[in-house]
């Protein structure tokens, strides 16, 4: 079968990584090394009064904790709103860095037609085929959205696919799609689009087949079609997965690890918390990977379910980017018996600097939910603090003791869990983000505005992913807030 396979002429997807994706606690202040000092806005506020500030300064050196005693804080302090006299003033931001796009979208090339001989030869390849007893694919999930929300072709091509993913070992595994869509035009495409994307992000637990990463899948259409309307379309693997049967029990382990600790028996919105918790406090956000926009960097394992729940390429364990966190939360609440999808599109602190991202969606009680577990993780804004700790140590002071304060790093750990759509669309903190440090002098927030944009068919660059995204659920539920 080896032989034969190698000389059709198919058509292997290509297909794009989400490249950014950078960390947040409640809006794009997580977005990998903060930029040193603070934000413009205050600076200008402490220029316009230097000599007040630093006199103010130096009386909250003295309090501040561990940095603000340094003697060169009073200097330092000038990136610091000063405290009227009876009054709070706010602390200045962090500084922030841009978040990367997805790559854009590669065009799909068409399908090559298979003679006759061809499509003799995979016919019966497929009829002398025999599946495995026992698949190593594990999902538990109640229903799959996506999948759920396609038409007949979308669902036929998803079958197909599907079923040949199964057994990615054996170029002899291979399988039909019957259409009513031409595979040599361009309806197909987006056929195969929809379809592609669906099922991974239906089953994060294909997180191999995630952009070939591990594994390519090609699909090839015979010279003589059924006719009346019909229209067959092959799915098979051209070499082998060797590394499945490894890759996948190492998965299998760390997700029933995972669960392990997790009581299911609770309430679906405790139990989806819980999740939510441990994978934020297991996760590290994968920097290095998030900024490699070299191919290396688009096919890492950090992009996946795996990244977060195993290791990526390096053998890193748990470091993963936006898409890792997301379907690795996905897969979870799947198992757990929770219905969840991946959300694409783009997120930044305002729609001009926004770039690539995916989070989820949860159903609770019969409603949705957004949750963005890679920007509530507060691992990444440590780092940003700590940039800060040499160049600003009388501001990291504060920031060090807000985010040790095990209350309101609760609160930015939530931030975007259980939103609606509209809420996380143009997210807006109140003063519940606010800490007062323990002198009184300051507030500061480390939660900051933020949009969230699904892709669509007008999201410059991300258009494809819009067909995907047309069928995502819309949260509207209201029922559990975290706060």
């Amino acid at each position: 079968m080896r032989e034969f396979i190698g000389v059709f002429l198919s058509m292997t997807l290509a297909v794009s990584m989400l490249a950014g994706c950078g960390g947040a606690t409640g809006a794009a202040t997580q977005q990998g090394a903060a930029q040193e000092g603070a934000a413009q806005e205050a600076e200008a506020e402490a220029a316009e009064d230097k000599a007040e500030q630093t006199v103010e300064a130096e009386a909250a050196a003295e309090s501040a904790e561990p940095a603000a005693a340094n003697a060169e804080a009073k200097e330092e302090s000038q990136t610091v709103a000063s405290a009227a006299e009876g009054e709070l003033k706010p602390l200045a931001a962090l500084g922030v860095t841009g978040l990367n796009g997805l790559r854009p979208m590669e065009e799909m090339e068409e399908t090559e037609e298979l003679t006759a001989e061809d499509t003799d030869k995979m016919d019966r390849a497929m009829r002398a085929y025999t599946p495995p007893a026992d698949s190593l694919l594990v999902n538990k999930a109640k229903s799959y959205h996506y999948y759920s929300e396609m038409n007949r072709d979308q669902q036929a091509m998803y079958d197909a696919m599907y079923m040949c993913a199964t057994d990615p070992t054996d170029p002899d595994n291979i399988t039909v799609a019957y259409l009513s869509v031409d595979p040599t035009s361009a309806d197909f495409a987006e056929v195969l689009l929809v379809s592609y994307w669906g099922l991974l992000y239906d089953h994060p637990e294909l997180f191999w087949l995630y952009n070939g990463i591990e594994a390519d899948m090609s699909f090839g259409a015979p010279y003589q079609q059924p006719g009346n309307g019909t229209y067959m379309v092959y799915c098979y693997f051209e070499e082998p997965f060797d590394d499945f049967e490894e890759m996948m029990t190492k998965f299998n382990n760390a997700a029933d690890e995972f669960l392990a600790d997790i009581d299911l028996d609770q309430s679906e919105e405790v139990v989806a918390k819980d999740i939510h918790d441990k994978l934020i406090n297991e996760v590290t956000y994968n920097t290095p990977v998030m900024e490699d926009v070299t191919q290396e960097g688009y096919s890492n394992l950090a992009h996946t379910a795996y990244g977060a729940l195993v290791e990526d390429n390096k053998g890193t364990p748990h470091y993963a980017v936006c898409d890792g966190y997301s379907q690795a939360y996905v897969y979870l609440l799947q198992q757990a018996g929770i219905d969840a999808a991946v959300i694409v599109g783009v997120a930044g602190n305002t729609a001009a600097d926004a770039g690539g991202h995916a989070w989820s969606v949860v159903n609770l009680g019969g409603d949705w939910y957004e949750v963005d577990s890679t920007w509530d993780d507060a691992g990444t804004l440590d780092e940003a603090v700590n940039s800060i700790k040499d160049s600003d140590p009388f501001s990291y002071g504060y920031y060090y003791e807000a985010l040790t304060d095990a209350e309101y790093r609760s609160k930015l750990e939530h931030a975007l869990c259980y939103l609606t759509t509209a809420e996380i669309t143009n997210y807006e903190p109140d003063d519940y983000y606010n800490y007062v440090t323990k002198d009184q002098k300051y507030v500061l927030s480390l939660s900051s505005s933020s949009v969230h944009e699904r892709a669509s068919a007008s999201t410059a660059g991300y258009e494809n992913y819009g067909l995907l995204m047309d069928l995502a659920p819309v949260a509207e539920g209201v029922l559990f807030k975290l706060r």
